[in-house]
Formats: C-alpha cells, sequence, structure tokens
C-alpha cells in the first residue's frame, strides 16, 4: 500500500490527476502512519514477552541519532519546524544495539515535531555524562501537565486533549522507555504547559551482555 500509493504520488509511471494524487497522499500517509502503529506494537508485544534482544556492537553515538534526525526532517520542513543538533565534535563510542538507539531517538524526536506548533524548534543533543551516554531531544512545544507527566511512558498512555491524542497510538514513549531499560538505562521526561519538553535517555556507555 505504501509502496504503490508512493509510485502514484511521484507519478513514476506517468501524469496523475490532481484529485488523484490528493488521494495517493493521503493513502501514503495513512499506511505510513499504520506502518509505525504495527512494528511498535510488535516490538511492546516482544519486549513484554522477554522475546526482544539486543544485537549490541561498539560504534559511534551519533551516527543512528543523525539518522534518526534526518528522517523526521521532511515533516518538520512541511510544519515549519526547525531541527537542530548538538553534538561533541569527536566519536562518543558506545556499546548498545544500533537499531534500538535509533528508534528512541526516531520516536523522541517524532514526538517532539508532532507536538511543536509551526514556528517552534526541537533540538537533540548528545555528550557523555558520569560514564553514561545521553540523549536529550527539547522542543518548544506545547507542553505536559504534571498530572499527563505521571501517566506516560506507559502503554496506550497519552497526554493533551482528544485532537492531541488522535495523533498517535501512546506506544512511542512506552517503546523508548522499555528499549532504554533493556540496556540497564532510563528515560526521564521535563516539560511544562505552554513552555516544552525536554525528554532524556541515558544508557551505560558500556552495556553489559544480558
Amino acid at each position: 500500500m505504501v509502496g504503490f500509493s508512493d509510485a502514484m504520488r511521484q507519478e513514476l509511471f506517468g501524469p496523475v490527476p490532481p484529485r488523484y494524487a490528493d488521494y495517493a497522499a493521503s493513502i501514503h500517509e495513512a499506511g505510513g502512519h499504520l506502518l509505525d502503529l504495527i512494528n511498535d506494537v510488535l516490538d511492546v508485544s516482544r519486549i513484554e514477552a522477554d522475546r526482544y534482544e539486543l544485537s549490541l556492537e561498539r560504534f559511534d553515538a551519533r551516527e543512528p541519532v543523525l539518522a534518526a534526525l534526518a528522517l523526521v526532517r521532511i515533516q518538520a520542513d512541511d510544519k515549519g519546524v526547525e531541527l537542530a543538533a548538538v553534538l561533541p565534535p569527536e566519536a562518543l563510542s558506545v556499546r548498545a544495539d544500533r537499531r534500538a538507539l535509533k528508534q528512541m531517538a526516531l520516536n523522541l524526536l517524532a514526538n517532539a515535531v508532532k507536538f511543536t506548533p509551526p514556528g517552534g524548534t526541537v533540538t537533540v543533543s548528545v555528550q557523555a555524562a558520569d560514564d553514561a551516554l545521553e540523549v536529550t531531544v527539547a522542543d518548544t512545544g506545547v507542553g505536559i501537565s504534571a498530572e499527563d507527566l505521571a501517566r506516560l511512558g506507559r502503554p496506550y498512555e497519552q497526554a493533551g486533549d482528544a485532537e492531541q491524542r488522535a495523533q498517535g497510538s501512546g506506544l512511542g514513549l512506552a517503546l523508548v522507555r522499555a528499549l532504554a531499560g533493556l540496556h540497564g538505562g532510563t528515560l526521564a521526561l521535563d516539560s511544562a504547559l505552554g513552555v516544552g519538553t525536554a525528554a532524556t535517555v541515558r544508557l551505560p556507555l558500556e552495556t553489559p551482555d544480558a
């Protein structure tokens, strides 16, 4: 569905009437949202069933974070949200699951862009602190109330009004927290309504074998 609608959207096989092009774009967007939801559900299910195995390797922590940043750039540009990265000038070596770190950064970045109004800013930073890797995604978005903040991070828990809750599944932060936990790490949220949110994943630089 995603592939065929993308081919129609890009008019790879010839011109498409404007009305049908709009339909193809809507199908592509909905298909992508459904695919993300299915992948999140499967990953959360595997973690809850103790079937998720980390593939540990040593790599530069900046690389998967930059890859995640590239994936949300189009979404941010379309919405008028500025993306920024604060990364160390030298390689930051970590022993972790590369795919999991990219997924954690991607989920946090996508959430931040989603809840930041046009003209706002989303900043991702990477640093080493006390023998741990810290990846922080901070935004100037709508923020989260103290009541909602206490619930977030559990599967299917969401914040905001009905319109905001309709934009997601409530699995993104739960998945980030679970993946961080598998590494022996943590997820911390700091937010204020109308000010913005900062989400920090903290992982040991040397993850022990499971």
